[in-house]
């Protein structure tokens, strides 16, 4: 018998949970499919908008996120593209873990499972911060199945993010659990948001999830933690890379990332996301979603 894995602290914080995702998806601004996909990691949930034979677009959410994040970007995405918002498997959302993603292949395996059972031949991919490392990876592990790639934010992939560690791993993850403090949880992921508001359910949801997860606070059952890749390895991405990255970003200094990255990865285009935070999709998503559109398809944008 196959057990789900345990995410949630109890059954009332998962209740609760539940209710404050559901609350942000009602106010979802296009029509939606909500379908479970069988992968050897589990059912993973997905959100399917947009004509169905338009291309398809997969989107991967923050690590101890959901695809609630892509809210401000489903609308104007949507009109062209069949795109699919994933609750990457082990987060904290709606899929459901049977097994940790815990390295290289078992992304690999989770991607591929994932694409085979949306009916996806090939695809352009967008990832936020774990999900931006997950998405390059994607791209070196599968190329013939990633067409192109946009990264926000994402997490070490091209120079480490000590800041991360100082100022919310250990805080949140290594002394709150010990010491049973939700506010040096709170504290640490609002030193990352950078004083951006928030809509009302998604900041309700946003906080929640950082405080009912199993063991106490943790916000994944992942255990495949993003890193930085070798130069050889960004030497061989072969898809056409966009990277954007917020203003206020604060795991690591856009400048360094932007330059390591453009001498690596050929034909890598960077854009620093003027206003925006670590979630640039959510904090400046007209400006986000204008240049995803011009770089998945320049010929429709005007």
């Amino acid at each position: 018998m196959v057990v789900k894995l345990r995410q949630f602290w109890s059954p009332e914080a998962e209740a609760e949970f539940n209710a404050a995702y559901e609350a942000v998806f009602q106010q979802w601004p296009v029509p939606k499919d909500d379908v479970f996909i069988s992968t050897r990691f589990g059912e993973t949930h997905v959100i399917a908008c947009g004509p169905r034979n338009g291309a398809p677009l997969v989107l991967l959410n923050p690590g101890g996120g959901s695809a609630a994040i892509w809210s401000r970007n489903i609308g104007p995405l949507s009109q062209q593209y069949r795109t699919y918002a994933v609750d990457v498997i082990g987060e904290m959302n709606k899929s459901i873990p049977i097994r940790p993603i815990r390295n290289h292949a078992d992304l690999k395996d989770w991607i591929a499972d994932l694409l085979d059972g949306l009916q996806i031949q090939s695809t352009c991919l967008i990832g936020n911060s774990n999900g931006g490392f997950f998405t390059l990876e994607a791209a070196l592990l599968l190329p013939k199945r990633v067409n192109k790639v946009i990264l926000i934010s994402p997490a070490a992939t091209f120079i480490q993010m000590w800041a991360w560690w100082e100022r919310l791993f250990i805080p949140a993850h290594v002394i709150a659990p010990i010491i049973h403090s939700e506010h040096m949880v709170l504290k640490a992921y609002d030193w990352l948001w950078n004083g951006f508001p928030k809509d009302p359910a998604y900041a309700r949801l946003n906080t929640i999830s950082k405080l009912v997860g199993y063991p106490r606070y943790r916000p994944s059952r992942n255990s495949f933690t993003p890193h930085v890749f070798s130069d050889k390895e960004l030497r061989r991405i072969q898809a056409p890379v966009l990277l954007l990255i917020g203003d206020h970003e604060v795991i690591y200094d856009p400048g360094r990332v932007i330059r390591r990255a453009t001498r690596l990865v050929r034909g890598l285009s960077a854009v620093i996301v003027p206003n925006a935070n670590h979630c640039s999709q959510y904090t400046a998503p007209e400006f986000v979603n204008k240049k995803i559109l011009e770089f998945l398809n320049p010929s429709r944008v005007s």
